[in-house]
């Protein structure tokens, strides 16, 4: 050591000072002196004893991959017990008792001085990262331009992920059990705080707040898979394991909450418990609207939600149907399409652009599938424009790639053939609504141009193709009901679209010996069979009565209706209200008006029989088809719903006609048979006055249009009010 040059002793004085310096030097980029307390190389340091601060001797910086101060912000060791995962060995000279030892660097490191944001951590240097972990990090946010914001956002979020930084915070966890008030309004007393973290089912909130146990959250799960399940199969079939409750429970909420809230809506007995699953579904909905965070299970839970519409979920029930089922899912749809796309569901529908592992992203598909089926059956439902016009299910998906709707057992339903046989339905209904009922400037240029003809025909040949494909399925008679349902309902869409067609060519014509509109139309439909689309009317009336035959002779009304989804509840009231249009024209001979309301008599009934009680949707929309139906005063408008008879009058059961006003009024209507809003309207005697349908010009003895012929009042009012509807009858 004598014989070392000046150079390399400099080195060596450099190299000391640089790897022994306390932390609060180091952060000051100062020299840190330890040798003049008497104990060189030890704390405190000279600065540290004039400032009268902790001194705390820092470890060395040499070796290792370095990590950047603002990527280790807040940064927890995965192990702080550990001593070679946080810091080095502490350089010659320092001993156990030092207090910049290992062991407890880490735990004064969580409480630094105030003037001290945190101490720089390095990772070890043995054993080394690979150099290609490394640059890939690095690179991550260099190599690839972000698209836009939310790529941007992405990209810090991984980034931060991959270094550990996402710190749990303490308060976010604690309100999972906190913040829900319980519902101790409804339970009438204050629930006990837990002195005990649980997990699994336990942590469930609505069994943490004990407006459930354990056991009846199974029997509300049994109850789901047994009866309302197959109609819908989105819940793993994993879930249906008692066993496998606590992982039901701590992983998919959303999908829980729902399965309880459906499950729980006809349980008159006991009302309390579809109320506290309501309230709780309905703050997680809120969140999803509010942006909370949520996967594939918040989708599921919606759009289970959009087929059942539980009523605890609605502020407000009327007696007498008006649609408002229609409006919630239509809401919870859109809600489920843009959460899926935000998650990347969409995806799913290329096989080529694979997500994760198979079980995930077969899930994934098939909840991305049910999006789509539920999107268009919803604006068909309603006759709006489709939520969503991105990628769908279009790649030719087969029941292969629905591998969780496979049976597992002989005998078992093989509901991914089921559910190839929906998709490929769903997709004739889709582009009919396409084709026809584009909008309503489109529709009305095709009905009088006549240029739909071809259309029409085509749809029915396809539908017809449809049916000796699937038509012969083996599956169980109530999935069976379904899928015969669903066809003879889009043979009534299809075909419909020509009878409006027939009406609108019939109103522009001049009318001769000053008859009146309601007087046109019918000796126009007296003589169907003479009318250049007599095929389509009648096949239309044909379908809406074939579906009303299935619904109250096929289906049993109690073991199968009652937990049918409630678009084939609608189906029946839409076929009923276009029965009821189609009468007013005088198409239908005295014997078959006879038939036709003995039929929707027998409907009524089996609604009925399929509710819970009588909020429920089908004795509600049972009534409405009784005030629908029921013979009409021929000098007064309906009454108001307090005043009518509910029941049907035997007497015009076996004589239609025996009451001679039941057809004076407007041959429109005043309502469109897709708009159950408006035929609530109608039969509590709240009409509307055109501001929707714009047909004031057909109430008798108007005088708006005076001395303008009727027919251009017709074409300049008819189309003034909502351009998405698309039917008038």
């Amino acid at each position: 050591m004598d014989d070392e040059s000046p150079t390399e002793a400099s080195r060596r004085d450099i190299a000391k000072r640089v790897s022994r310096a306390c932390l609060h030097c180091r952060q000051r980029k100062s020299r840190c002196d330890l040798d003049s307390n008497g104990n060189p190389g030890r704390p405190p340091c000279q600065r540290c004893v004039r400032e009268n601060r902790e001194c705390i001797l820092g470890g060395s910086n040499r070796g290792g991959r370095r990590i950047r101060k603002n990527k280790i912000k807040n940064f927890t060791p995965a192990n702080p017990n550990s001593n070679s995962n946080v810091n080095p060995s502490p350089s010659k000279g320092s001993d156990a008792s030092s207090p910049a030892t290992s062991e407890n660097r880490p735990a004064q490191s969580h409480q630094p001085p105030s003037s001290y944001p945190g101490p720089v951590v390095f990772l070890p240097p043995n054993p080394p990262a690979p150099a290609s972990v490394a640059v890939e990090e690095d690179d991550a946010s260099i190599n690839s331009v972000p698209r836009n914001p939310s790529d941007a956002w992405q990209c810090l979020t991984g980034i931060a992920t991959q270094t550990g930084t996402a710190e749990p915070r303490q308060d976010r966890v604690q309100s999972e059990s906190t913040s829900f008030p319980t519902y101790n309004g409804l339970r009438g007393g204050v629930v006990p705080e837990f002195t005990t973290p649980n997990t699994g089912i336990r942590a469930y909130r609505l069994v943490q707040s004990r407006s459930l146990d354990p056991e009846t959250v199974w029997q509300l799960i049994s109850r789901y898979a047994d009866n309302f399940h197959p109609y819908l199969p989105l819940v793993p079939r994993k879930y249906f394991v008692r066993n496998a409750l606590d992982d039901f429970a701590g992983n998919e909420k959303h999908l829980l909450t729902a399965v309880l809230t459906i499950a729980s809506k006809d349980l008159v007995d006991q009302p309390e418990i579809h109320e506290y699953c309501s309230k709780y579904m309905h703050e997680l909905i809120s969140g999803i609207a509010a942006g909370a965070e949520c996967d594939v299970e918040a989708v599921e839970a919606l759009l289970l939600l959009a087929e059942w519409e539980p009523q605890g979920l609605r502020p407000k029930i009327e007696r007498v149907g008006r649609g408002e089922e229609d409006r919630a899912a239509w809401m919870h749809v859109g809600l489920a399409l843009r959460s899926g796309y935000f998650i990347g569901m969409d995806r799913t529908s290329f096989r080529g652009d694979p997500y994760g592992d198979q079980e995930s992203e077969a899930r994934r598909r098939l909840a991305w599938a049910s999006c789509y089926v539920s999107d268009r059956l919803i604006s068909v439902r309603i006759g709006r424009a489709f939520w969503s016009r991105g990628p769908g299910p279009m790649t030719g998906l087969v029941s292969q790639d629905f591998p969780s709707l496979q049976p597992v057992q002989e005998g078992d339903e093989d509901y991914s053939k089921i559910w190839q046989a929906m998709l490929d339905l769903t997709q004739l209904y889709g582009n009919v609504h396409e084709v026809l009922y584009s909008g309503m400037r489109a529709s009305n240029q095709m009905m009088l141009m006549g240029d739909y003809v071809k259309y029409v025909d085509d749809f029915r040949l396809a539908i017809l193709r449809w049916k000796s494909l699937w038509g012969s399925l083996d599956c169980s008679p109530p999935m069976r009901a379904t899928l015969q349902l669903s066809y003879e309902y889009l043979r009534l869409y299809t075909t419909a679209f020509a009878f409006q067609a027939a009406i609108s060519q019939s109103l522009v014509q001049p009318k001769t010996n000053g008859q009146g509109q309601r007087e046109q139309l019918r000796s126009t439909f007296k003589n169907v069979a003479s009318m250049q689309d007599s095929r389509f009317i009648y096949e239309s009336v044909d379908a809406a009565k074939s579906y009303l035959t299935i619904l109250v002779d096929s289906v049993d009304p109690e073991k199968h209706l009652h937990f049918m989804p409630l678009r084939f509840y609608l189906y029946g009231i839409y076929s009923a209200v276009f029965l009821y249009k189609a009468r007013s024209f005088g198409m239908m001979l005295p014997s078959e008006e006879a038939k036709v309301q003995g039929l929707v008599a027998r409907t009524t009934e089996v609604l009925k029989q399929a509710s819970a009680g009588t909020d429920d949707i089908g004795a509600r929309y049972a009534r409405l088809l009784e005030l629908l139906w029921k013979p009409k005063t021929p000098t007064s408008h309906p009454n108001p719903p307090g005043t009518q008879n509910s029941d049907f009058s035997m007497q015009a059961l076996q004589n239609p006609i025996a009451d001679p006003g039941y057809m004076q009024f407007s041959p429109a209507n005043d309502f469109s048979w897709l708009d159950l809003e408006a035929v609530g309207d109608y039969v509590s005697g709240d009409q509307i006055s055109g501001g929707m349908l714009g047909l004031d010009a057909f109430q008798n003895g108007s005088d708006m249009y005076q001395g303008q012929d009727r027919s251009q009042a017709w074409q300049s009012s008819a189309w003034m009010g909502d351009m998405s509807s698309n039917l008038l009858f």
